[in-house]
């Protein structure tokens, strides 16, 4: 029975955290798999060609042979074993939910602010201690963005959390009031 890929990525990445905290090696392969996934971000065509049926066997084990030197054990095998299962084309998804399983230990939490002014570091350290607070985080990882529509205040949106305290949203709710 073929799996699909998210059941494929899910099991990959639960097994390589598995091991990973087991060999007391979390953090340095988080770091490593960072560096690994920024390689496959800036060169997609590396994924294209271990998957070209164009090119022999070798030429694309010469290159993976190449990552794997500078790899640490961990990261190494993960590499091969996905070469050898032709498994390689989940490899970013396989980080990406490494990276989610680890937010998730380290009880991180990812979230996107809009407003309508930039932030400074100040503001943007205090909003994050705030969402912190309400959503249990012990970090908020804060990514800004400026979009001028919402007049005022702050819109922040996490995986299972929205919040709109923008002044577009209280406006447009006054509006619904006064339309009833």
């Amino acid at each position: 029975m073929k799996l699909n890929k998210a059941t494929v990525v899910r099991r990959y990445g639960q097994a390589l955290f598995g091991l990973a905290e087991e060999q007391q090696q979390r953090t340095k392969l988080l770091a490593e798999l960072t560096e690994l996934k920024t390689l496959l971000t800036d060169n997609p065509d590396l994924i294209s060609f271990l998957l070209s049926k164009q090119i022999g066997y070798q030429e694309k084990k010469s290159v993976l042979d190449i990552i794997i030197k500078a790899a640490s054990p961990l990261t190494a095998n993960l590499l091969q074993m996905l070469f050898d299962y032709n498994r390689i084309e989940d490899l970013s998804a396989i980080i990406d939910e490494y990276i989610r399983l680890n937010d998730k230990y380290e009880k991180t939490v990812h979230a996107k602010v809009t407003t309508a002014i930039a932030l400074d570091d100040a503001q943007k350290e205090k909003l994050a201690a705030s969402f912190a607070r309400v959503v249990g985080a012990k970090k908020v990882i804060l990514e800004d963005q400026v979009d001028p529509d919402v007049i005022g205040g702050v819109v922040l949106k996490s995986n299972n959390y929205i919040f709109d305290g923008s002044l577009r949203f209280k406006l447009a709710k006054i509006k619904r009031l006064l339309l009833k």
